[in-house]
């Protein structure tokens, strides 16, 4: 069984004082006239309670957050570099990761002000990233022992037999988790990482590539194969257990008509391999996608495409409605998913919410529905966590607030399922006897006056 990064008291942290008074500087720095007022504090890593080294991955950074004033504090140590920091005495979480490169990941706050430390635009880092947290008082002179462990997932990518004709290969992980918190968790914000094969022998390999996994969420895995003349044949893989952390992937491929895709767990020095089921869902070509146009769709009403003066963007109110998602489709055209500004309470699943639905209109717009099950994830993952913002927003312009606490659960999938806003997302069968909360959403096609 994978443990996550705790370090326990009196098992994992050893702390020792050292009654000497010695002066030192970090990474090669000249003393300070207050230097004797700091605390040296020195880090060890071990890789179990017997005390056996680690063997070390470089960088190594340490952030000290003042638990009375939440400033923090970096050091960063390069190659060969003893662990070394120097503090005010007072209480600290110290918390320390190796393999943060200066490339792949950078430090920045969320939209609460908690640091973390998040990836690149493309989601993947070339090192493996180890962490590990404590909390102590410091007075003295100490010593912190700690016992790392991955943070990252392993995935490496292998495929055979591509036709000749490919010029590019590239592989689209959705979705992970784009930072990791100082003081340990990961952040509810997703993105999808990009990882790059290129040709070696005649086969397409990626190399070992590491993220941050959005744990116990669906994993896609979609596999673009660019022939370079504006066609671009796409295989998409759903993996229902998703990633885990601290465990190896490897993924091998090979092209026959299709492609099939094989797990492969090779990787030594991880948590043992875990066997996961790779369900084939999706073969499509794109050719010149830019180019489509969005409207020629039968099922598209000539009432769901909306005139405007400018497309509006994500996140933002437009006329009665918040304009959830926007997505360009081409000149002066998008597709939206929109959300009502109204919201009823106590609404029976079978029957009424239907009802409530199928007669609603605002605006001059009908036809709306409940989120979908795909909607409803997103949603969740985007707002669960930071829903203030979106609230304000809301109550700024009279519109009905979404709510987090666990007795008020939304209507999706046409209402024969409910899910929350609350603690981990679950999808529930709505009962007969219980009452809901309903908000209907919509998707719509929005269009230039100039277009």
């Amino acid at each position: 069984m994978f443990f996550r990064m705790k370090l326990y008291p009196l098992l994992l942290l050893f702390v020792t004082l050292f009654s000497s008074c010695s002066k030192y500087t970090l990474s090669g720095g000249e003393s300070s006239s207050d230097e004797e007022e700091k605390v040296n504090v020195y880090l060890n890593f071990r890789k179990n309670m017997s005390g056996d080294l680690f063997d070390i991955e470089y960088p190594v950074r340490i952030f000290c957050v003042d638990k009375v004033t939440s400033a923090l504090t970096e050091f960063y140590f390069g190659e060969g570099e003893g662990i070394l920091a120097q503090v005010d005495k007072g209480e600290y979480s110290v918390n320390a990761f190796m393999g943060i490169n200066k490339d792949d990941f950078t430090l920045m706050n969320d939209i609460n002000g908690k640091p973390m430390v998040a990836m690149n635009e493309s989601g993947v880092s070339v090192t493996p990233v180890l962490s590990a947290h404590s909390t102590l008082n410091i007075e003295k002179q100490t010593e912190i022992n700690f016992i790392p462990e991955y943070i990252v997932s392993s995935t490496e990518f292998e495929f055979s037999n591509i036709p000749s004709g490919v010029k590019s290969l590239s592989v689209e992980i959705s979705p992970v988790c784009c930072g990791y918190y100082v003081e340990g968790g990961f952040s509810g914000r997703t993105q999808t990482a990009f990882v790059q094969c290129t040709e070696n022998n005649g086969k397409w390999i990626s190399g070992q590539k590491y993220i941050f996994p959005s744990e116990g969420e669906k994993t896609t895995v979609t596999v673009s194969m660019d022939y370079g003349d504006e066609t671009v044949k796409k295989y998409q893989y759903t993996f229902s257990e998703g990633l885990s952390v601290g465990k190896p992937y490897k993924f091998t491929g090979e092209y026959d008509e299709s492609l099939s895709i094989d797990g492969d767990f090779l990787i030594s020095g991880w948590e043992d391999e875990e066997e996961i089921i790779m369900d084939f869902e999706e073969d499509f070509s794109d050719s010149d996608n830019d180019n489509d146009e969005p409207y020629d769709d039968e099922n598209v009403d000539e009432d769901d495409i909306l005139y405007v003066d400018d497309i509006p963007s994500s996140n933002s109110i437009w006329e009665s409605f918040y304009v959830w998602k926007v997505e360009e489709t081409g000149a002066g055209e998008a597709q939206a998913t929109i959300i009502s500004p109204d919201q009823w309470f106590q609404i029976y699943a079978e029957g009424e919410a239907m009802e409530i639905l199928d007669g609603y209109e605002i605006d001059g717009i009908s036809g709306w529905r409940t989120f979908t099950r795909e909607e409803a994830e997103e949603f969740y993952k985007e707002f669960s966590a930071e829903l203030a913002g979106l609230n304000t927003l809301l109550e700024r312009n009279g519109q009905n607030i979404f709510y987090t606490d666990d007795s008020r659960r939304y209507l999706c999938e046409d209402g024969e399922y409910t899910f929350g806003l609350y603690g981990k997302l679950n999808f529930y069968k709505a009962g007969k006897t219980v009452k809901y909360y309903l908000r209907p959403v919509k998707k719509v096609f929005f269009q230039t006056y100039t277009h």
